[in-house]
C-alpha cells in the first residue's frame, strides 16, 4: 500500500474531519493490541464473546482517552464490558445493548461499540482465518455481518469484505448480497467522474446499495482507506433513498 491517511487529507481535503477520526481508530487499533492476548493464547468461555474480563476496562479507558470522551460518563458501559455483560458477537447483527443512564443517544452508543469492538473482531479473524470462504445469504462466514464493500477481481470474480473482522470471500457476480435477488430488472449501477475505481450497486427490490472497488485502487489504498475516499458516493446513493446495511470503518451508516 503506498497512499498513506495523511497524503489523502491533502489529496482530499473535504474528508479531512472522517479521515482523522480513522486516524484516531488507528492509534487504538494499535495500542489495544498490546491489551490483547496474544495468537495462540487459550480464551477461557466467558471472554470468547468480548475482550477478556481482566482487560476490558483497560482497554476502554484507552479508548476514551484518544476519543476524548469523558470516562466518568462512560463508567456503567465500562462496568458492564467489566462484568463480561456484552456480547459483541451480536453487533454485527445490528443488535447493541441500550443504556439508559448514559448521556448520548442511541446512535453515538452504537458507533462508540462498534469502533471500541473492532479490534476484538480483528483479532477473532486472526485466531479464525476464514478469508476466501464463501459468503453465504450475503453474510460474513466468521461474524455474520452485512458486506461493507465488494471488490473485481480478475475472473471476473466479486469478493465481499467485512467492515467488523476484515474477511472477505467470494459471492456470486450477479445479485444483490442483502436480499439476494437476481432479478435483473431491481439491479442498478451509480458511477461518478469524480470518483474513478469505484462505483455503486444498487438494488431497488430491497433498497439497498453496496459500494463497488476496482482492483487498481486496491493497489494504492487498503480496504478501509477505499471505503473512506469514496464516502461522496454514499452521500449519492443515499439522497436517492438507498441504505447502507453495514457501517464504514468510522461506525457511519447515514451519512445524509
Amino acid at each position: 500500500m503506498t497512499i498513506d491517511i495523511q497524503a489523502l487529507i491533502e489529496q482530499r481535503s473535504h474528508l479531512k474531519y472522517p479521515l482523522e477520526l480513522y486516524a484516531k481508530w488507528q492509534r487504538f487499533y494499535r495500542e489495544a493490541g498490546e491489551l490483547l492476548p496474544k495468537a495462540g493464547t487459550t480464551i477461557s468461555p466467558e471472554d470468547a464473546k468480548a475482550y477478556p474480563q481482566k482487560n476490558a476496562g483497560a482497554v476502554f479507558r484507552l479508548f476514551v482517552s484518544i476519543f476524548d470522551l469523558s470516562g466518568e460518563d462512560f463508567e456503567p458501559l465500562c462496568r458492564a464490558l467489566e462484568a463480561g455483560e456484552i456480547d459483541f458477537m451480536r453487533f454485527p447483527l445490528d443488535e447493541f445493548p441500550a443504556f439508559s443512564s448514559l448521556a448520548c443517544s442511541e446512535d453515538e452508543l452504537t458507533s462508540i461499540l462498534f469502533l471500541f469492538s473492532r479490534p476484538y473482531f480483528m483479532a477473532l479473524r486472526e485466531a479464525y482465518p476464514l478469508d476466501g470462504s464463501q459468503w453465504e445469504n450475503g453474510r460474513c462466514p466468521l461474524c455474520s455481518a452485512r458486506a461493507a464493500l465488494s471488490s473485481i477481481v480478475e475472473g471476473p470474480l466479486r469478493r465481499l469484505h467485512c467492515s467488523f473482522c476484515g474477511t472477505s470471500g467470494p459471492y456470486r457476480f450477479i445479485g444483490c448480497p442483502n436480499c439476494e435477488t437476481v432479478d435483473a430488472t431491481q439491479l442498478n449501477t451509480i458511477m461518478s467522474e469524480d470518483e474513478p475505481g469505484f462505483r455503486i450497486a444498487t438494488c431497488d427490490e430491497c433498497r439497498t446499495y453496496i459500494k463497488v472497488v476496482e482492483s487498481p485502487v486496491l493497489k494504492e489504498m487498503t480496504l478501509d482507506l477505499a471505503d473512506m475516499v469514496s464516502l461522496p458516493l454514499d452521500i449519492v446513493a443515499q439522497e436517492k433513498g438507498y441504505l447502507r446495511p453495514a457501517p464504514n470503518p468510522i461506525s457511519l451508516k447515514k451519512m445524509v
